[in-house]
């Protein structure tokens, strides 16, 4: 996956190990021509305010988790790549829970990623426990997912925990995030995997989300980030946000949308996840006022085209402004939107900036301080992977604190 929030870009392995090339390989959507514009009359709540950096994971523990992990790691090269996406984060009573993809080379499915589990603090998500470093299984039906074989990347680590009541009460959803090389670059899209066994044994559902845009052997690189299953306003369906690449008969994403949506009912995810045969559910893309577009390969809307700030989208419920907090990273800033229904947003504001062409902010994710780190408040963290000159072996984990006033 990403080193950074790229749209033109070399193959995993060279991200992993090279330099970034920032002239010649950043194309972020903010760039790209609004396809499909959503309304917007939405006032933002929250000012927030930025506070209180601190590094939560330092390189060397980083290192020192690598060489504990179960399994042992296979990949000398790149050693512990993580975290090499957002954190899904879940709060026990005796600490908290963290999940994010390992992005080094995995031999047990011959990939790059995995969904890593570790437990520690919000001070400290790398703990002092061994960090879980598996795999996501294919299907025991291989026609659920025949497209399993192709990807180079597989991981994630954005986790929606199954409440009690439903059909698989406390298993675990991932929207894991995979890639396909091309000639340059990579091909990305999301699926379902699911997990019975609290994160030991991840298994695939297949696919939910494609671009528009179809994939081919000479396109540039496309990174639909790692988002997470949200729940909608009326409680009746997952939302999944994503930036989308409406096709334009060209092999550049210069009609790439910042922010679009897919939807699938909550009820259909969780009964087709857990019923008799083990599948993704079918996602809807939200184009011009209505649900009807595939999420695999359909058009989507724009549902934020005049935004500044683009890359990944990972939303939140905040319960202290009864909103949805969007936070973006594009590799150099961190960004701030929030929507009463999920569909119009407030453009971006900025909450942090780097100006160090040899660094970057990558999968940064907004995470509560309750019982819930799901749910955000008044005041909430964001989570981002520090990326430094020296690769993996000097990235680290870092935090700050948002405050709305």
């Amino acid at each position: 996956m990403r080193i950074c929030e790229l749209f033109g870009q070399t193959t995993v392995a060279k991200v992993l190990s090279e330099p970034i090339a920032w002239g010649l390989m950043l194309l972020c959507t903010a760039g790209a021509w609004p396809i499909g514009a959503a309304a917007q009359s939405i006032t933002q709540a929250c000012q927030p305010a930025v506070s209180d950096l601190k590094t939560v994971v330092t390189a060397a523990q980083r290192k020192a988790a690598g060489q504990k992990a179960i399994p042992p790691i296979t990949d000398r090269q790149f050693g512990f790549a993580w975290p090499d996406s957002e954190f899904g984060v879940f709060k026990t009573d005796v600490g908290y829970t963290f999940f994010a993809s390992d992005g080094a080379h995995h031999n047990g499915n011959n990939k790059y990623g995995s969904v890593t589990r570790t437990f520690g603090t919000l001070d400290n998500p790398a703990g002092t426990a061994p960090p879980i470093d598996v795999i996501i299984h294919p299907n025991r039906d291989a026609g659920v997912n025949p497209n399993y074989g192709s990807y180079t990347y597989l991981g994630g680590g954005r986790i929606y925990r199954v409440p009690e009541g439903k059909p698989g009460a406390g298993s675990l959803l991932d929207v894991y995030h995979a890639e396909i090389n091309t000639d340059t670059s990579f091909y990305s899209l999301l699926g379902l995997a699911v997990s019975k066994d609290d994160g030991f044994y991840w298994t695939d559902l297949g696919e939910i989300i494609r671009l528009n845009q179809p994939y081919e052997t000479d396109l540039a690189g496309f990174d639909l980030g790692s988002p997470r299953l949200v729940d909608s306003p009326d409680g009746q369906y997952f939302y999944v946000y994503f930036p989308d690449w409406i096709a334009n008969g060209t092999t550049q994403p210069t009609t790439a949308t910042i922010v679009s949506v897919a939807r699938a009912p909550l009820a259909s995810v969780l009964e087709d996840a857990f019923g008799e045969r083990p599948h993704a559910a079918r996602f809807e893309k939200y184009y011009e006022g209505a649900w009807g577009q595939p999420g695999i390969g359909g058009l989507s809307t724009d549902l934020n085209p005049n935004a500044g700030y683009a890359g990944s989208a990972n939303v939140a419920y905040d319960s202290a402004l009864d909103r949805y907090v969007m936070i973006t990273d594009d590799t150099q800033h961190i960004a701030y939107a929030e929507s009463a229904d999920g569909l119009s947003w407030t453009l971006p504001v900025l909450l942090r900036q780097d100006e160090n062409n040899q660094t970057s902010f990558d999968y940064a994710v907004p995470i509560g301080t309750g019982d819930d780190p799901n749910v955000l408040g008044e005041e909430f963290y964001v989570f981002f992977t520090y990326g430094s000159a020296q690769g993996w072996a000097g990235n680290t984990v870092q935090r700050f604190t948002v405050t709305c006033r």
